[in-house]
């Protein structure tokens, strides 16, 4: 009798001893934050900041857009006063546009316009192309192909107001264009007939300011 006692105890303990061990909590190591940068399909850079996790959630990816390169540079571009200072400008019944500006940086090129506005009638922005126009020579027009460029990035309001003055700028993938040409920006107006034209030469292009 006293043997099978002794037989029950020792059980009685193993499985006490067994209870105990499985309450005993492993603590995890802490997950450190982790600061990632990606890309967009938009070609926008993108800024990864992993959140820090809440007891008993899981960890989820918070996304901050931030703009791209030639979006900043775009950006400062409005700030100067440009480096065309010769007569470069058209102007067509009160509205007059100078050409200020070309730039470079980034793999882009970044065109600075200035619009003023001299009349009581706003000027609402229709349309505006950039498009290859051949340098009329003695009376003969050079044969060249015409080619329309497209702006990857732009700043442009919908609207002059009048008697006041805007900077517009247009950024482009990188590219050049032949001495027989010039680059032709043309802005229509809605409801109107105030179609302003400005020749880009090709040496503004090549000799174009650099930026960063």
């Amino acid at each position: 009798m006293r043997k099978h006692l002794i037989i029950i105890f020792s059980v009685l303990s193993v499985l006490a001893y067994s209870q105990q061990s499985k309450r005993k909590v492993a603590k995890k190591p802490a997950k450190k934050t982790l600061n990632k940068t990606a890309v967009s399909n938009s070609g926008k850079a993108m800024k990864f900041v992993e959140a820090k996790p809440e007891m008993g959630e899981e960890t989820e990816m918070q996304y901050a857009e931030a703009p791209a390169e030639h979006e900043a540079i775009a950006q400062r571009l409005l700030k100067k006063s440009g480096w065309i200072r010769n007569r470069n400008s058209s102007v067509v019944r009160g509205i007059e546009g100078y050409i200020k500006g070309v730039y470079v940086g980034s793999g882009k090129v970044y065109v600075l316009i200035e619009v003023l506005n001299r009349t009581n009638i706003n000027y609402d922005v229709e349309s505006v192309s950039f498009i290859t126009s051949p340098i009329q020579v003695t009376n003969r027009q050079i044969e060249a192909e015409e080619k329309v460029f497209t702006p990857v990035y732009s700043i442009q309001p919908e609207n002059i107001a009048k008697k006041s003055s805007q900077k517009l700028i247009y950024v482009f993938d990188k590219f050049t264009i032949a001495d027989n040409k010039n680059l032709l920006f043309i802005m229509t107006e809605v409801d109107g007939e105030r179609t302003l034209s400005l020749d880009i030469k090709p040496k503004y292009i090549v000799g174009a300011e650099y930026v960063k």
